[in-house]
């Protein structure tokens, strides 16, 4: 069950890579001050060279990813004119705390933070959803040089709300009436195509059995309100209703409101009606060719 960041992002370049939006977020924070220092560049350097989650990326492939990367924001016109996209092409949870993290490691690199850097931060930040406390402890990891743990860190966290995910799906397909077999296998190869939720597919079918065996004493709108009060973490619920709305059509998502477990995810996990908007925006996100349940 034991799962590094490596596993998840790793390995040869694949269209829409989330890693050309990772070296996207490296070459902002390099150009926000509108100087670029060696040692920054050192740093970009060590990460297409070294980081694990860069693994199985070419040389050539790596000089590709900097040129690309390069050619965006230039055309963007500005490092924080480009973040929307880099949003866009991070969907998970997992992908915007490490684009976060290496941006701010690029920032602190030459011991100097400009107006023009903690200015691109604060605006990746907000476009990627990423919680004032949470940048703070991003950014504090980034100045004692243990970025890599902590994004290693906060996969282990990701992982640890697995079970609640699968419960939450689990009173989805009840809601549904779909607690069957069928239904279980198309849990399972949606929620492995999920980066914050992949486990190997073996640990996450035998989690979902269990779940679809688990006896029901009540309806799927009390279990939801309990599942909702074992994530005291405000940012871990709306991520939950997230992923719930990713099981759904996109061309749906628009109409969350008469989603009838949509609905109940709202009000379980305390969700506004503005942060439901959102949340359709960043489920629209993910691709259109995940593997959801029917």
């Amino acid at each position: 069950m034991e799962t590094r960041a490596k596993d998840v992002i790793a390995g040869t370049l694949r269209p829409n890579d989330p890693r050309r939006f990772l070296v996207e977020a490296m070459i902002g924070a390099m150009n926000a001050d509108g100087a670029v220092d060696q040692r920054e560049r050192d740093v970009l350097a060590r990460y297409l060279a070294e980081h694990e989650m860069f693994a199985g990326v070419s040389a050539t492939n790596a000089k590709l990813l900097i040129e690309m990367a390069s050619d965006a924001v230039n055309f963007a016109g500005s490092a924080t004119a480009r973040i929307p996209a880099m949003a866009k092409g991070l969907p998970a949870r997992l992908h915007r705390i490490t684009a976060m993290a290496m941006a701010c490691e690029v920032c602190v690199a030459d011991e100097l933070i400009h107006e023009g850097e903690l200015t691109f931060l604060e605006q990746l930040r907000l476009a990627l959803r990423i919680a004032p406390y949470e940048a703070q402890d991003i950014f504090a990891a980034a100045q004692a040089h243990r970025t890599a743990a902590y994004i290693d860190d906060r996969l282990l966290r990701l992982r640890s709300l697995i079970a609640v995910a699968i419960e939450m799906f689990t009173l989805r397909a009840v809601t549904l009436g779909k607690l069957i077999d069928d239904h279980r296998f198309e849990l399972r190869d949606f929620l492995v195509a999920l980066p914050d939720l992949a486990l190997r597919q073996h640990e996450i079918e035998g989690l979902l059995y269990q779940a679809f065996r688990k006896p029901r004493m009540s309806g799927p709108d009390g279990e939801l309100v309990a599942l909702a009060a074992s994530l005291p973490d405000p940012v871990d619920r709306y991520w939950m209703v997230v992923y719930a709305m990713c099981a759904e059509p996109p061309a749906d998502l628009a109409r969350w409101r008469v989603i009838p477990f949509i609905s109940l995810a709202q009000r379980a996990f305390g969700i506004g009606d503005a942060d439901m908007e959102l949340a359709v925006i960043d489920a629209g996100t993910f691709p259109a060719n995940l593997p959801r349940p029917k």
